[in-house]
């Protein structure tokens, strides 16, 4: 598989009302009334892995924010855009090392005295991509 573009969520992985982990979703998320508002933000965001090397994930820049704040931001290296209207929010490097594609979570600490490794492996399920508590498919589908 080619993982190289632009992806969007279709299911999360949430805990239902007997606190079992279930995958659910976007559509049912984001229809769903009792879905937190910044939830729906953070399930609407898509995700590039980019050829630099480099897994962004980028949602819509907030309403009600100013050019003059955009323009601030990007020249102080606080915001990096994606096309028009979406940021960048967060932006993790990936690789692939023996045939396995693997991105840096970012997680630091060690566990029993043993080092955490940050590295994650990317799989593919149900013709779908994982990556943390989501499951992926090409924007365009």
């Amino acid at each position: 598989m080619v993982y190289s573009g632009l992806w969007k969520l279709k299911e999360v992985l949430v805990f239902n009302e007997d606190f079992e982990r279930v995958w659910k979703s976007v559509d049912e998320l984001l229809a769903d009334e009792n879905t937190d508002s910044s939830d729906k933000k953070l399930y609407s965001m898509l995700i590039e892995f980019s050829d630099d090397g480099f897994v962004k994930m980028m949602m819509p820049i907030p309403e009600g924010v100013s050019q003059e704040e955009i323009d601030e931001a990007l020249s102080s290296g606080e915001l990096e855009l994606y096309g028009d209207n979406m940021m960048v929010f967060e932006k993790h490097p990936w690789k692939e090392t023996d045939g396995k594609i693997k991105y840096d979570t970012g997680t630091k600490g060690t566990v029993f005295g043993e080092p955490i490794d940050p590295w994650d492996e990317v799989k593919e399920e149900d013709g779908m991509v994982r990556i943390l508590t989501y499951h992926l498919v090409r924007a365009d589908q």
